[in-house]
C-alpha cells in the first residue's frame, strides 16, 4: 500500500489556489451562519442525519469515512454522530480549526481526525476508506473526473463515493432580478449566501459542473471516472427544511435545489 506524494489536478489557474486558501480562511468563522451551510435548527439536524443513514452502506461495524472539503465539519460531525470513524480533510487550516472546535463542543467522544489536504489527497494512502463523501466541492473543480479517480484510489474494494451539492437551474427574468437585488443588499444587511473572503474569479470553462441544471453531468463525471451503479436524485425535502433559515428576500430569489449522486468503486 503506497503513500501518495502531494499533487493537484492540473489547471491554467493553478496560481489561484493560495488565494482560495486565504479566502476560505477569512470566511471560516462566519461560514456556519449562512443558510445551507451550517445547521440552524433541530429539524435540519435530524433531516441530515436521516439522509446520511440512507446513503451510508449498512454494515455491523463502523465505517471508515473520508469527508473531502469538510469546511467547518458539518458532514464529518454528523457521520461521527452516527458512530462511524471519520477523517475530515480540507485545504484551509482555519476551516479545520473551526471544525475541530465545533466537534469538541458537540461531543467529546466523536471519532474524528482532521487533516490538511487538497482534493487530490496527496497526504492520504490508498485503500483506506469505505466511503468518500463531499459537499459543496466537486462543482468548483476544473477536472472532476481526475479528482474522482483519485477518490476511488483511497477507497477500499466495493467502497462508495457520495457527492452532495446544489443545482443552479435557469430562472425566470423576474426572479433573476430579485436574485441580483439580494446579492446587492446582502453585504449591507449582513445576510444571504455570501462569504467574507475575497475569492478569485475562475473562468467558467474551468468549472464544468458549476452550471449543472440536473444531477446528470455529475453522474456522468462519476461514470467517466470508472464508478459503478451510479445514481442521483434531487433532495427537495432537504431544501424544504433549510428554507426557514433563508432571509425573506433570498426565499423569493433562490431555490437551493439540493442533489446527491452516489457511485460504487
Amino acid at each position: 500500500m503506497s503513500h501518495r506524494t502531494t499533487r493537484r489536478a492540473p489547471s491554467v489557474s493553478q496560481d489561484l489556489w493560495p488565494a482560495f486558501r486565504t479566502a476560505w480562511g477569512e470566511s471560516a468563522e462566519g461560514y456556519d451562519s449562512l443558510f445551507g451551510h451550517g445547521i440552524h435548527s433541530e429539524a435540519e439536524h435530524s433531516t441530515w442525519l436521516l439522509l446520511l443513514r440512507r446513503l451510508l452502506p449498512a454494515q455491523e461495524k463502523p465505517l471508515r469515512i473520508l469527508d473531502v472539503g469538510t469546511g467547518t465539519g458539518m458532514i464529518a460531525i454528523l457521520a461521527a454522530e452516527l458512530g462511524h470513524t471519520v477523517t475530515a480533510a480540507d485545504y484551509s487550516e482555519t476551516m479545520l480549526e473551526v471544525a475541530s472546535r465545533k466537534a469538541e463542543k458537540f461531543a467529546t467522544d466523536l471519532d474524528i481526525s482532521f487533516i490538511l489536504s487538497d482534493a487530490m489527497l496527496g497526504e492520504i494512502e490508498d485503500g483506506q476508506f469505505d466511503v468518500v463523501i463531499c459537499r459543496h466541492l466537486l462543482w468548483a473543480l476544473p477536472y472532476p473526473e481526475e479528482v474522482l479517480r483519485r477518490w476511488k484510489e483511497v477507497c477500499r474494494p466495493n467502497g462508495k463515493i457520495i457527492v452532495i451539492d446544489q443545482l443552479r437551474p435557469r430562472v425566470h427574468p423576474v426572479r433573476q432580478g430579485i436574485r441580483e437585488l439580494a446579492d446587492l443588499l446582502n453585504p449591507l444587511i449582513g445576510s444571504g449566501d455570501s462569504h467574507d473572503g475575497v475569492f478569485p474569479k475562475i473562468p467558467l470553462h474551468e468549472q464544468p459542473l458549476k452550471r449543472a441544471t440536473s444531477p446528470l453531468p455529475i453522474a456522468n463525471a462519476m461514470r467517466r471516472a470508472g464508478l459503478n451503479r451510479v445514481q442521483g436524485e434531487r433532495l427537495p425535502w432537504i431544501d424544504l427544511v433549510e428554507r426557514p433559515a433563508m432571509p425573506r428576500l433570498e426565499r423569493w430569489a433562490r431555490r437551493w435545489n439540493r442533489y446527491v449522486v452516489e457511485g460504487w468503486v
